[in-house]
């Protein structure tokens, strides 16, 4: 017969027995003060013996047995023997972790829990609540949800599934949006349809409401691939209004009778642009003789008001849009929508003045100047487009003529990344994603595909990259990442050294480090497939959500071809677009642990990340092609994560040396944040790794002072990531401002104009920005407080 187990209240296990079940039922007996007879009480025991099923029963299942027991013989018992049970599972509670948790939730405590994610104020009634429910159901999907394998691996701290709290709501992470399809097809949202906006201010609007909508859909961020694109047919359709008004305004004063409709068809078939040639406008001055005489000159100076007007308009249009951005909450916790546009990269002269416009209205900030933290802002760095080698030596050459306009570049759009540069260095965005990296190339890209745009690769703000496609183009439209999980790099070079150390007692240093690396790359291989398997288990229950689970998302096509679902069908292949992210943290952290050194100063450590992310590309190649599923390798932007595992681990395994002595590991490829190393050295050491991380990457430099007086070392810096095959960058320098006057730049303890001590210090955590250090959990202040600034070193 085979042996029963006891699935214990901690998650083990032991040998189930029967005097266990006896005991308990005696001391239930003696606590309601009623003799008992031995015999019914062994007759009792035999009873819940035999009634439990299965080979493992948990200790709750068991008291359940004794109750019904007890009932059935003596009923007072039974009722006291309810009530103990209930009196020690509240005592019982009270010295649990979630009953600490929910107290520092209560008590709005700093702490981490509070303080996971920065973009939530976690102290409102709205943050309590999204706090409460997310740490409630985060224990209830470790508990029924999650096999017991991949539960037990996130709890020890070999791995984290990110987003444990949505896990039950079936929902994907984030997704990037063809916003183009939304606004000409119109949308759908609860209460009604939306229409094709029709100025450039309704376009921007629906923007911010579409990301608003959505954001109740899934647990993530979302991305607009092309902005700029995207605004642009806004631009002209309000350039058109104004012509339309300024050609009737004319007409009513010379007493002319005018046609509207005639007048808005003409104006709608023979402008094209805001910017038309000597023979366009030549050519619409003689359409426009049929129903009012202008003069070309009258034409000309109306285009000119017009041009003049739909800029005012673009510009008051993006200043709504990142107000909006920053201030309209959505979701549980008053977070603001987290969201991220991409742009550069359309030449027309539509496209371009919502770039322009969009970079001013960024540096002018919010209401008192303050540093616009949403949207994250991506500048396309594409060849022959916004950057070419012959415009950036004419800029080096003559930076102020460059930055006014004194000099004639090749690339239609690089003066607009001058112009990003200078956003940049007072801002810190946009970031920049160079579309001419090997790893980011699109052969179906055509310069004279008026859609190009559609095959450019675009990213979440966070770095979640998501390109390649076995069920489509690639593409980044119409999908996104599902769900990732992180596999703890330390713990398995400790675990690893410290096997080799144990194997081989009296070997040399050398020949103990090259058997720990090889356990290493074993392990890593081993867990890269045991995530593999986790996400698949997690993408099989994601499968199985309604279509109106997510009636925007859906519904509207906004992941492609949700709209051919019907409410009540399942959501299937349809996700299968998305991909499925194996990330990892702590490589600096693993490499001092296997050679006392890490990879920004060490070859060896160096050439050992490189072959452990390679490893781990096998792995996710295999499980493509075992699943048929978007399977990647992620740079996992940690940031509750950083802590998290360096917590488990000094636990486990005490305080060592420059792995566990700190209050983070050090993010994904990272150099050490404290290693001295210019900014030059430290993008051609990581450049490398973006290559093997197609799920998503960033690389950043810090920068020393105030980068808005030298805006040319930007401009140098997004250079050598182009030249480096960066696939995604950004620039972090000190942006504090005075919450008094409104004074921004470097401040150290008081305002250097009306010497106020109440300053926000902006800074970005794992490529978005926070509005103040102190919405940061323990573990990133203590990072950022170790981060090393970078020299220029040799370029």
């Amino acid at each position: 017969m085979q042996t029963k187990m006891i699935l214990k209240r901690d998650g083990t296990t032991e040998e189930f027995c029967d005097d266990k079940v006896k005991n308990a039922i005696i001391k239930a007996y003696k606590a309601s003060s009623i003799w008992y007879d031995d015999d019914v009480v062994l007759q009792m025991t035999h009873d819940v013996s035999e009634s439990i099923q299965g080979d493992e029963v948990s200790v709750e299942a068991i008291q359940d047995l004794v109750e019904k027991a007890l009932m059935k013989e003596e009923p007072e018992v039974a009722k006291k023997y309810i009530i103990y049970r209930e009196w020690r599972n509240v005592e019982r509670d009270k010295k649990t972790n979630m009953k600490q948790i929910m107290d520092g939730i209560v008590s709005i405590e700093k702490n981490d829990v509070n303080n996971e994610n920065a973009n939530m104020s976690a102290n409102t009634p709205a943050g309590q609540m999204m706090n409460f429910a997310s740490e409630v159901t985060k224990d209830y999907t470790s508990k029924y949800l999650l096999g017991k394998e991949y539960n037990r691996a996130h709890k020890n701290g070999d791995i984290h599934i990110h987003d444990l709290d949505y896990f039950p709501t079936k929902t994907t992470t984030c997704i990037q949006y063809d916003l183009e399809d939304l606004f000409n097809r119109g949308f759908r949202t609860k209460n009604g349809t939306i229409r094709t906006p029709q100025s450039i201010q309704s376009y921007a609007t629906l923007a911010t409401i579409v990301f608003q909508t959505n954001q109740n859909e899934q647990h993530g961020g979302q991305s607009i691939p092309a902005f700029d694109f995207f605004m642009a047919p806004g631009v002209l359709k309000s350039f058109r209004k104004h012509v339309v008004g300024h050609i009737e305004f004319i007409a009513d004063l010379k007493n002319v009778s005018v046609d509207s409709k005639e007048l808005k068809a003409l104006v709608n078939d023979a402008v094209s642009s805001i910017s038309l040639s000597d023979e366009e406008t030549h050519k619409l001055t003689a359409q426009l003789q049929a129903i009012v005489p202008l003069s070309e000159e009258e034409v000309q100076t109306i285009m000119h008001n017009a041009y003049m007007k739909v800029e005012k308009d673009t510009h008051q249009a993006m200043e709504g849009f990142i107000h909006n951005l920053n201030t309209m909450h959505s979701r549980g916790g008053n977070q603001v929508v987290f969201s991220s546009i991409n742009y550069g990269t359309d030449t027309s002269p539509e496209g371009r003045m919502v770039i322009r416009e969009l970079l001013s209205a960024t540096v002018e900030g919010l209401g008192r100047g303050e540093t616009p933290v949403f949207p994250i802002q991506i500048f396309k760095v594409k060849d022959g487009i916004s950057y070419t080698e012959a415009d950036y030596e004419k800029a080096v050459k003559d930076f102020k003529a460059a930055m006014s306009g004194d000099i004639a570049f090749e690339a239609p759009n690089f003066d607009l990344l001058l112009q990003a540069c200078e956003t940049t260095a007072t801002s810190l965005f946009p970031n920049f994603i160079f579309l001419d990296a090997p790893f980011n190339v699109n052969e179906a890209w055509d310069a004279n595909d008026p859609r190009r745009y559609y095959y450019e690769v675009a990213s979440m703000g966070c770095r979640t990259r998501v390109f390649e496609n076995l069920h489509g183009d690639k593409t980044s439209f119409g999908r996104g990442n599902l769900s990732f999980t992180t596999i703890n790099l330390p713990r398995l070079a400790i675990d690893a050294k410290l096997e080799a150390e144990e194997t081989l007692p009296t070997a040399a240093k050398k020949e103990i480090q090259e058997f720990a690396v090889e356990l290493f790359y074993n392990r890593l291989i081993e867990m890269v497939s045991f995530v593999g398997e986790q996400l698949k288990e997690r993408y099989d229950y994601q499968r199985s959500a309604l279509a109106k689970q997510f009636p925007f998302l859906m519904n509207n096509d906004v992941w492609k071809g949700g709209i051919n679902l019907g409410p009540n069908d399942e959501i299937g292949d349809v996700i299968n677009t998305g991909t499925l992210g194996i990330g990892f943290i702590g490589g600096h952290n693993a490499m001092v642990a296997l050679f006392g050194e890490g990879h920004g100063s060490s070859q060896i450590a160096y050439d050992t990340l490189y072959k452990a992310i390679e490893l781990m590309n096998d792995g996710v190649a295999a499980l493509k092609e075992k699943y048929n599923l978007n399977y990647s390798v992620l740079a996992t932007p940690a940031e509750g994560l950083s802590g998290r595992f360096t917590r488990i681990d000094k636990q486990k395994y005490g305080e060592i040396s420059g792995v566990t002595d700190r209050d983070y590991y050090v993010n994904s490829f990272h150099v050490d944040v404290q290693e001295h190393i210019s900014m030059f050295d430290k993008i051609k050491k990581e450049a490398p790794f973006h290559n093997l991380t197609g799920g998503g990457h960033i690389t950043y430099v810090e920068l020393d002072g105030e980068a808005k007086k030298n805006f040319v070392t930007i401009l140098k810096i997004v250079k050598t990531m182009h030249d480096e095959h960066i696939g995604y960058g950004s620039i972090n320098h000190p942006v504090d401002t005075c919450r008094e006057c409104g004074y921004k730049g470097v401040i150290y303890s008081k305002c250097p104009v009306c010497e106020s001590e109440d300053i926000t210090r902006m800074r970005r955590i794992t490529g978005y920005l926070t509005g103040d250090l102190e919405t940061w959990n323990s573990a990133k202040r203590a990072e950022e407080h170790d981060r090393v600034k970078h020299g220029f070193g040799a370029n």
